[in-house]
């Protein structure tokens, strides 16, 4: 696929999901208060995390402006959350957002709430003037890796990983 071609596909998907998933979603970032929600939506994913870890680990990030947890609510519930880190690298001329996390209540997927909640994070990027987004999936992943395609991420890249 070309980089028009890309670039049109990534436009009327962005334009066509805010508005379809306007009326019925909102967003707002996640506050240290909704931890017992986020490790709920971590569940979803197959980690067990509680909230005390949770916890744990947003101290760890703390108030850094790289770091950034956005919520999907419909009503007041939180139903789906996307982790975004903005990275200044040596070698990229903008800073690269990262999604470090991506995960929709497993009794709400297929409904638009994963594709709204990456919209979302492409704004956020581009608010922070960053050119790139980028995510890493596991291997076996081969539902999300098809969703990620569908919405126009490419494989670019090997990622390779070392246990200290």
């Amino acid at each position: 696929m070309c980089d028009i071609e890309l670039w049109f596909r990534q436009q009327i998907f962005e334009d066509y999901w805010s508005a379809r998933m306007s009326s019925s979603l909102s967003f707002r970032y996640a506050e240290k208060e909704d931890t017992y929600a986020v490790a709920r939506l971590m569940n979803h994913m197959g980690f067990d995390h509680s909230a005390q870890e949770i916890e744990r680990r947003w101290n760890l990030i703390g108030s850094h402006e790289q770091d950034h947890l956005l919520l999907a609510l419909e009503g007041l519930v939180p139903v789906g959350a996307v982790a975004i880190h903005i990275a200044p690298l040596l070698f990229y001329p903008k800073p690269l957002a990262r999604i470090t996390t991506l995960v929709v209540d497993s009794s709400k997927r297929r409904q638009g709430i994963g594709r709204a909640l990456v919209s979302e994070a492409i704004s956020l990027a581009r608010k922070f003037d960053c050119d790139t987004i980028e995510l890493t999936t596991g291997l076996a992943r081969d539902e999300a890796h098809a969703f990620y395609h569908s919405i126009g991420f490419q494989n670019s890249a090997l990622r390779m990983s070392r246990r200290l």
